[in-house]
């Protein structure tokens, strides 16, 4: 099973936006790409669906796609989940609207939360259920690889 998705990198002096869940969890926001829509019309979509955010287009800015590959959740056991996610840098005007969470979202009591990279990775590290939420790994390389380049 194969999927692409879009996420967007929101920064605001040292804190980023991210997605926290009731399995301790901080994802970065952003999710699939639907039929005929672009990566980045996919992220903006995303970010406010998940945040309340709208992402402003003049700031969108490439930077690293992550290919993941898992057990499927939604799935038989045997299958392989194959996520293709696309990173993008940008930024969000300042107030939040209504958020519209999907299902399985609201099941995991998901939270929009401004945070230093640094606490979300090393929180990420420590607490986080793995099966639950297997993506993680991902966002943990991503965050990784912004402090590393001194991004964050």
């Amino acid at each position: 099973f194969k999927r692409t998705a879009a996420r967007g990198m929101i920064r605001r002096g040292e804190r980023y936006l991210l997605i926290y869940s009731k399995y301790g969890d901080y994802e970065i926001p952003g999710g699939g790409v639907e039929p005929g829509e672009s990566l980045e019309a996919a992220m903006k979509r995303e970010v406010l669906e998940e945040t309340g955010y709208i992402v402003r287009p003049e700031t969108i800015r490439p930077y690293c796609t992550l290919v993941e590959r898992r057990k499927s959740l939604a799935h038989l056991p045997e299958d392989i989940f194959e996520m293709t996610s696309h990173f993008f840098l940008c930024e969000v005007q300042d107030e939040a609207i209504e958020r519209h969470l999907v299902d399985y979202e609201a099941a995991y009591d998901y939270k929009v939360i401004w945070l230093p990279l640094a606490e979300a990775l090393a929180l990420n590290r420590s607490c986080v259920n793995l099966e639950a939420c297997p993506w993680i790994r991902r966002d943990i390389k991503v965050m990784e690889t912004l402090l590393k380049q001194g991004q964050a």
